[in-house]
């Protein structure tokens, strides 16, 4: 199974007149906005909510964080539901994997453009709970590839697109709860992740390379095409979504005075 890397490089990659090799794109930058400036209101807030993510963030919590380190079609088995084995789907794995790298020079450019030092790096007071990665901060790679692998496997398992959105911006949530990145790294990655994922499933190689997948590994169920689950009608008037409930956590953490 081949897989091209060339369209998000071309896409999100310098190839303009006057522009060097491996600059980013104004359509990558547009993607990602840019970080807070040093000392502005907005860096305040994003280490606000670090420090805050810090003070409460849970054991189980930290652990979900650690296994979510590394990022691959394992971590989306609870959005798939229960009889899900991610071991009987090795092509799928790989075909993530092969998305996740043709994105990488991207999220690298990007870092390099703004060398945003890590919270951790940046301020003493934060005080990592997961493994840390040498590296620059901004965008966050683990929120691109979350969300870039999640709209993929959208496309196999649409009956579970919403619990795999989730599922993929929860990577990047935890990014925030393990120290490694502030708020603004991760939901810049997450628009690039969007932004990836669309330009990758529109080169025609990797359509193929999914629909070669989903023959495989994705069989229709009998009964044809079903609909996406969702929440039940009784539950779903007092159900926020994950992301609903991390903005208003980060809102307030954002404004809270320091303990």
């Amino acid at each position: 199974m081949h897989v091209r890397r060339a369209t998000l490089s071309l896409l999100l990659l310098a190839a303009l007149p006057g522009t060097r090799a491996g600059e980013p794109t104004p359509q990558a930058l547009a993607a990602v906005e840019a970080p807070p400036a040093p000392g502005s209101d907005g860096a305040k807030a994003d280490l606000a909510i670090v420090l805050w993510e810090q003070r409460v963030r849970t054991p189980s919590q930290v652990r979900r964080a650690a296994r979510n380190v590394q990022v691959g079609l394992a971590n989306y088995a609870g959005a798939l539901g229960s009889g899900f084995d991610a071991s009987a789907h090795p092509l799928t794995d790989e075909l993530l994997a092969r998305a996740g790298k043709a994105g990488q020079d991207v999220v690298r450019a990007l870092k390099v453009r703004f060398a945003r030092p890590r919270p951790f790096v940046a301020d003493p007071q934060v005080k990592p709970a997961i493994e840390t990665e040498a590296g620059y901060s901004f965008p966050s790679g683990h929120a691109t590839r979350g969300t870039l692998f999640a709209v993929i496997l959208s496309r196999l398992a649409p009956a579970h697109r919403t619990a795999l959105l989730e599922c993929g911006l929860q990577i990047g949530y935890d990014r925030v709860v393990g120290g490694l990145h502030y708020p603004s790294d991760v939901l810049a990655g997450q628009r690039l992740g969007k932004v990836l994922a669309e330009a990758w499933l529109a080169d025609p190689a990797n359509a193929a390379a999914l629909e070669d997948v989903r023959a495989k590994e994705w069989p229709a169920p009998a009964s044809g095409p079903t609909r996406e689950v969702r929440p039940s009608p009784r539950r779903a008037p007092g159900r926020a979504t994950r992301t609903g409930r991390v903005a208003r956590r980060w809102s307030l953490a954002a404004t809270a005075p320091p303990p």
